[in-house]
Formats: structure tokens, sequence, C-alpha cells
């Protein structure tokens, strides 16, 4: 009788958690929502019928980011409840990702050996690397014994080489976790701290092509300035005890140094990848203009994907870089990164290279705004990979934040910080996820007969 009792109470109790959750996130959203004016603007044509994301048309950019927000809002409110569900299967890929992080017992002298037959066309990390924690920790301690400028880019980074000959990209830290940044997109200095959460949502979704990231604090007195080549040491100076430095890139100017807290800078630490992997770069079909009076083609043309297919490229018949696109859109929307204007992919004779994670710094610029046009690839395209597909509905229910503030957990504990990300970044990955999975639901119902928007 006791055990009847308890067994309806625990019943009753997971249906008031799955409301509470469905009706969090719902709110989430419509919160996110609240310039959008009402539902019914753009809910149906002449004969009564709602319009599909294709058979929309506009010259106004405003007005076809209203239109795509309005019909994701309105699908969000009558997603099936699985989209709000724990799946317990998370949990598995959870600890899978900790036993690699796992630091073991490796020499330093091994590190550029392991990371060095890591990568291959498609991956940067391997999807089982029991030496990823052990890289991880050296790379948080090695020896730097050469620091210098990276020139190309617009953003103030330094090159570090390590006593081993390996090296990494390090982008200090301009802001506090807690700055929301108002603007476009794009807005705003690289945020260090978005590279390492980047790198730890690739491993989670199995898109392990971003590089190792890191939080690592440098002395810039002892670690910089003693190994500095003589074109960034002139850049270097003290100020109220603390050491500056301005270094040289494209906006980079003695009225904007970025200085430490005495000699102590934070900052993200990314893992150069092997000399032998060159890099070649594409332009991004939808990129943006970054201008706001002219419109890219794709922010008027809901039909611009049909466009794209036609390019041998972008073709389904000749590779499946597309659906790669895609869910490099869909990565991209999670954490606000609206500034992939080109991509990268490993160059030489590989079949069907995979697109790179690589740059990730304007991510996560304010956690209460969704950007939904950086999911123009989906919802104009309606395809998806099933991997793709099936890992992000695994993550349903508010298990990706969970999976990504555990992991981030441990960084901050091994960096000796008090967090790398804020809940209200965590909460808004999870709010962006219920908007692909209504895209997604959207496209289904508007193709109920197409194989095209799930591909295997």
């Amino acid at each position: 009788m006791i055990f009847r009792r308890y067994l309806l109470l625990g019943v009753v109790g997971l249906l008031i958690l799955g409301f509470v959750i469905n009706y969090y996130f719902v709110q989430l959203l419509i919160e996110n929502s609240k310039s959008i004016s009402k539902l019914s603007k753009f809910s149906s044509s002449a004969d009564g019928r709602e319009i599909d994301f294709k058979s929309y048309t506009s010259s106004s950019r405003g007005d076809v980011l209203e239109f795509v927000q309005e019909k994701v809002l309105k699908e969000v409110r009558v997603l099936p409840s699985r989209y709000f569900k724990l799946d317990p299967d998370y949990k598995l890929i959870l600890e899978s990702i900790f036993s690699e992080l796992e630091v073991r017992e490796i020499a330093h002298n091994e590190i550029p050996h392991i990371v060095k037959e890591w990568p291959s066309a498609r991956i940067i990390v391997p999807p089982h690397a029991p030496e990823l924690g052990a890289v991880i920790e050296s790379l948080r301690s090695l020896k730097i014994v050469k620091a210098d400028n990276v020139k190309h880019g617009t953003q103030l980074k330094l090159m570090i080489t390590f006593e081993n000959d390996l090296k990494a990209v390090f982008k200090p830290q301009w802001y506090n976790r807690t700055t929301k940044l108002d603007g476009p997109v794009y807005f705003g200095k690289d945020r260090h701290n978005a590279e390492v959460v980047a790198f730890y949502l690739s491993l989670l979704l199995s898109m392990r092509v971003a590089p190792i990231a890191l939080i690592r604090k440098l002395d810039l007195s002892e670690e910089v300035e003693k190994n500095a080549t003589p074109e960034l040491l002139s850049t270097l100076y003290k100020e109220d005890e603390n050491t500056c430095f301005y270094g040289i890139c494209h906006y980079c100017s003695p009225e904007d140094p970025i200085c430490g807290t005495n000699d102590v800078l934070e900052g993200a630490l990314m893992l150069w990848l092997p000399s032998k992997w060159k890099l070649a770069k594409h332009r991004n079909p939808w990129q943006r203009t970054y201008s706001k009076n002219r419109n890219a083609l794709w922010e008027v043309d809901m039909k611009y994907c049909e466009k794209i297919k036609q390019s041998k490229t972008y073709s389904s018949r000749s590779s499946s870089r597309l659906l790669n696109l895609i869910d490099v859109a869909i990565f991209d929307f999670l954490i606000d990164n609206g500034d992939r204007h080109h991509y990268e992919t490993f160059q030489g004779n590989y079949d069907n290279p995979a697109i790179l994670l690589i740059d990730n710094g304007k991510s996560f610029g304010n956690p209460d705004k969704d950007h939904i046009d950086i999911l123009a690839p989906l919802y104009q395209c309606c395809m998806i990979s099933k991997s793709t597909w099936d890992r992000l509905k695994l993550f349903s229910g508010g298990s990706l934040s969970y999976s990504l503030k555990k992991l981030l957990q441990r960084e901050s504990l091994m960096a000796d910080v008090q967090s790398v990300m804020t809940n209200d970044h965590l909460e808004a990955i999870d709010r962006r996820l219920l908007t692909v999975f209504a895209i997604v639901e959207i496209c289904l119902k508007e193709n109920p007969y197409s194989t095209g928007v799930i591909i295997g």
C-alpha cells in the first residue's frame, strides 16, 4: 500500500516536472519574441492556407525575419512533448567525454606526436581520444619559448610557441562574463571564453572539427615579454603597475590596448593544427553584407537554397557540403555566432572534406537575443543529416545545457577561474535548440512526401 502511494506520487511528480519544463521553455521563447507583432500578420494566404517557407516573398529583410520568427514561435507552442523530455542516453555521451578528459600520465614530448596523428580530412579530434585530457592540461602548463603577433585578421591575437614546438593561438579576455553586447550579431571584440565553450559543445554534438581550446592565464612579464619578438615587444608597456600591449593586426592600435591585472592576463588558448594540414578558405553562400542598407540575396529570397543547389560544390550529387554547411549553421545558431562569412576545410586532394569550426570568438554576445537568420540554410533548404538530427534530439529537455555546464565546471576548476560561461548563456542554448526542433517540424509538415527533409 505504501509502495503504491509512493509510486503514484512519483508519477504525479514526473507529470508536473514535464509540464513545468514545457512551460518554462515556451515562456523563454515568448519572452525572446516580445518585439514581434501579432501572429496573424503572415499566418495565411488568400485561400486561407498557411504560407510555407518557400512560398513567402518580400524585398524587406525585416519582413522575412519576422515571418520566420512568427512561424517558429507558433510551432514551438505545439511541439510534441518528446522535445521536452530527457533522454537518459545523453549521460552515456557525457560520461564518455569525461573519460577522455581524465588526465593520464603522458610525457610532454609525446604530446606533439599524439596531436599530429589525430586530424583527418573530416575531424580534428578523433571520435575517442583517451589522451585528450593530458593534451589539454599540458597546454595549460607548457613552457613558452616564443610569443608573436598574429597579423592576419581584425582581432588582437598572439601566436604562442611552446618548448616542444607545439603552437597555439592566444585570444585575450576583453569582457567580463556577464557583459551583454547590444548591436548586430557580429558586434564587439572576440569573446575568448566562447572558443572554449564551442570546443566542448563540438564534443557533445559529435562535430569534432573545432580546435582544442582551453582557458590559460599568461604572465605577461615572464612568459610573454621575455619571449616576445621585437615587433610584439615594441607594443608592450607598463601602466599603473599593469602590463599592457596592443599588438599588430588590422584594428590594433595604441589607443586600444589590452592590459593584465598586474602581469596576469586571462585568455583562450587554441591548439594550432600540425604543419602538414593546410587550410582552404571558402566564401559562405549565406555571407552577410555587414551593411544595414544592402541586403544579401539570401536575406530576401526564401528560394535561395534552390539556386545554391545548382552549383557543383553544393549539389547533393557531388558531395555532402551543403548538409555540412547546415550542420555548421545549427552549431553557430546555438552559440549565436553570426560572423562565419567564410569557412575552412583542409586543403588537398581529399574526398568530401569537412567544414572546420575555426574562429568562434564572435559568439555569446547576448543571451537574451536569438538571431534566427543564422539558421537560414536550415529553413531555406529544409535539409538536415540524420546523424545530426538524432544527436540533437538526444539532448532534448535541457540536457544539452546541463551537459555543457558539467564540462565547463571541470574546465573552470582546472583553469582556476570562477566560471567559463553564465547560466543565462547556457539556458539560451536550450531555448535555441527548441527553435531548431520547430524549424524541422515545420519543414516536415510543409514537405510531407519529401525524403529530402531528413537525409541519412
